[in-house]
């Protein structure tokens, strides 16, 4: 198997999971910006960060895939929202259907990781609208909130991390059949 681990990442959670895949699996852990050619791989995994319905970096990456090559492809999506919720999941996976092409996008796998945010480190645009999101969230009555809703406004302005390397199983699980299968 050919395989690499790619990451986007703007804050570092997404990161940090793609370089713990590394040293559990031995597959190299590379920013997606680096790696031009995929032609050499047949088995890729990609840990973005999730934003706003959007995985850092995925399109451009999905972009430069060859359309004649039989790559395996999982997508590992890092973000706040809690993925044992099943809306949560749908929306997540909704986001992915309009970043992969419809071709690579039924023969992706995904696994939802939870990721971290530090309100100190988060660029003033994403402190901005991190801001108008709870100042949003705020107007809804509590009866109303969800329990996500309810955690970003807890943690709002602080530092939360809900990082977790044991998420990693199904990823190693399945590049482990995939190494079987040759």
């Amino acid at each position: 198997m050919n395989g690499i681990i790619l990451y986007g990442s703007r804050y570092g959670a997404a990161r940090q999971y793609a370089q713990a895949l590394e040293e559990r699996t031995g597959l190299p852990a590379v920013s997606y910006a680096e790696v031009r050619d995929f032609g050499p791989f047949d088995t890729i995994v990609y840990v973005g960060g999730l934003y706003a319905g959007k995985t850092t970096g995925l399109a451009k990456t999905a972009r430069r895939l060859p359309t004649d090559h039989p790559f395996r492809l999982l997508v590992a999506t890092v973000g706040l929202a809690d993925p044992a919720n099943e809306d949560n999941l749908l929306s997540i996976r909704e986001s992915l259907a309009k970043e992969l092409s419809p071709g690579i996008f039924v023969r992706t796998a995904h696994v939802p990781l939870r990721g971290a945010i530090d309100y100190q480190a988060l660029s003033t645009k994403h402190r901005l609208m991190m801001k108008g999101l709870c100042a949003i969230l705020r107007r809804q009555p509590v009866t109303e909130r969800t329990a996500d809703t309810q955690a970003l406004l807890d943690s709002y302005g602080n530092a939360v991390s809900f990082i977790d390397f044991d998420t990693l199983a199904p990823i190693e699980a399945w590049l482990k059949k995939r190494m079987k299968a040759g």
